[in-house]
Parts: structure tokens; C-alpha cells; sequence
């Protein structure tokens, strides 16, 4: 099975999110509402995770999150929940980018973009 983080980008852009604050990842929400779901859906199934891939992936994110567990359920409104899956849709795309044009990665990581996350480049 591939690592999903050979060069250390996925490490780079979650030690990055692990830093945002609430506001922050309110921000991340409202570009991914702007962006709409389906293209970054679309994106996500384009590039195949794993079972286990997934669970990994999950894990890591949920891992990077959770310092921000209490400010975000502050602020209600399922906002640590949407920082959880905003963050997983990016986190996929950077694991993935390969397998994925220009514009499906785009639609996964430039939410993040706004917060000015460093985002790898695609590699086109």
C-alpha cells in the first residue's frame, strides 16, 4: 500500500491546521459553502482512498483538530464537525493530488487558501 504522505506535505498542512483558530476555521467553512459541495464530493471520489487509508487519514485529521475542540463547539452550529470534514476533503486532495486534475484539487484544498494554510502545489 502507497504511503499517503511521501513527501511530507499531508504532515506540513495538518501541523498548519492544528494552528487555526476558531475564526479561522469559520472562514475555511464559508469558502467551502461558496465553493458548494458537489465539485469537491466529485473530487473526493475521484481519488480512491483505502478502508484503511480512510481510517488513517480520519484519524490523523481528527487528531490535528482536537486542540480546537472547545472553541469550535463554542461556537456552535456544528462547527467543530465542519472543521473535521473541511479539513478531511483537503486532506484527501494533498493524499490523492496525483490522481486528480487541477480543478478537483482546487475544489478540496482552496478553502484553506483564505486562511493562507500553505497548500502544496498540484504538480500538474
Amino acid at each position: 500500500m502507497p504511503t499517503l504522505d511521501p513527501d511530507g506535505s499531508l504532515d506540513a498542512f495538518l501541523t498548519a491546521v492544528s494552528t487555526l483558530s476558531a475564526d479561522q476555521f469559520a472562514r475555511v467553512r464559508e469558502a467551502g459553502k461558496r465553493l458548494g459541495p458537489a465539485p469537491r464530493i466529485a473530487a473526493r471520489k475521484e481519488a480512491k482512498l483505502s478502508a484503511s487509508e480512510f481510517s488513517n487519514l480520519d484519524k490523523r485529521v481528527r487528531d490535528a483538530v482536537r486542540p480546537r475542540h472547545e472553541e469550535l463547539a463554542a461556537l456552535g452550529d456544528g462547527a467543530l464537525s465542519a472543521a473535521i470534514h473541511d479539513t478531511l476533503f483537503a486532506a484527501h486532495g494533498i493524499a490523492r493530488r496525483t490522481q486528480l486534475n487541477v480543478e478537483q484539487y482546487d475544489a478540496l484544498v482552496a478553502p484553506f487558501a483564505v486562511v493562507e494554510v500553505p497548500i502544496p502545489a498540484h504538480d500538474a
